[in-house]
């Protein structure tokens, strides 16, 4: 498959994610934050964006070593190390609610 149309697809898979990821923020994640005590104002962009891009890292790593079809865009995507440092930014945010206190 030529290379652009692994780029759009990718595009879309993050567009549906983000989608996902605003809709489990605000429903299943805001309650969890108020459960716990926390006050769901403030940043919660953070936490929609980290969300959304935490469950696209976590596709991409359950599509790498989980599913036996692998293209070329998913190995590059998990040998980079931009990618890396994201999956560990998008834990960070989606969990430093929990050790500050607040959003």
């Amino acid at each position: 498959m030529a290379t652009w149309k692994l780029y759009a697809i990718t595009v879309v898979e993050i567009i549906i994610f983000l989608t996902i990821g605003f809709i489990l923020a605000e429903s299943v994640l805001s309650r969890i934050y108020e459960s716990v005590g926390i006050a769901y104002m403030g940043s919660v962009g953070n936490v929609w964006f980290g969300l959304s891009f935490l469950l696209f890292c976590l596709y991409t790593l359950f599509r790498s070593f989980v599913l036996s079809k692998k293209s070329y865009l998913l190995k590059e995507r998990i040998t980079s190390l931009t990618f890396w440092i994201v999956f560990v930014l998008c834990i960070y945010s989606v969990t430093y609610p929990f050790i500050k206190g607040e959003i």
